[in-house]
């Protein structure tokens, strides 16, 4: 039986400057960081330490791949991310370069915003309505 989701795979064109992005600019933590063989090089971020679920940045090597950066999710959010404090984490994200796409608003289940990462992907910051 499925349990959970544990890593989700995102095509990137550099993973120094990728790794840059998601560690200096969104604050998330390596969680793995190692070289199989020479052009093999795995890279896994997540949030925070104890997060269930990783991104592995993946260092594109086809053409097709090429193709997918910055389109992993079509025109769509294509991956969100829960904050306890929205208003909190949009400012301190804003101070360290990150762009958002409008204003935090009402969503369904919340609050949210979008914003896109170092690739174009569209990525949303949500707050979940406290009961």
């Amino acid at each position: 039986m499925i349990k959970k989701a544990i890593q989700l795979t995102l095509f990137v064109h550099d993973l120094k400057e990728a790794k840059d992005f998601y560690v200096n600019k969104l604050g998330f933590v390596v969680r793995e960081e190692e070289e199989f063989e020479p052009g093999w090089r795995y890279l896994a971020v997540s949030p925070e330490n104890g997060n269930e679920t990783m991104i592995e940045l993946a260092e594109a090597k086809t053409p097709k791949q090429e193709q997918l950066i910055g389109k992993q999710g079509g025109d769509t959010v294509m991956l969100m991310f829960e904050s306890d404090h929205i208003e909190r984490d949009v400012s301190d994200l804003q101070e360290r370069g990150v762009v958002f796409q409008g204003e935090i608003q009402g969503v369904p289940g919340g609050k949210g915003v979008v914003f896109k990462d170092l690739y174009g992907n569209n990525l949303d910051l949500f707050e979940p309505r406290k009961e």
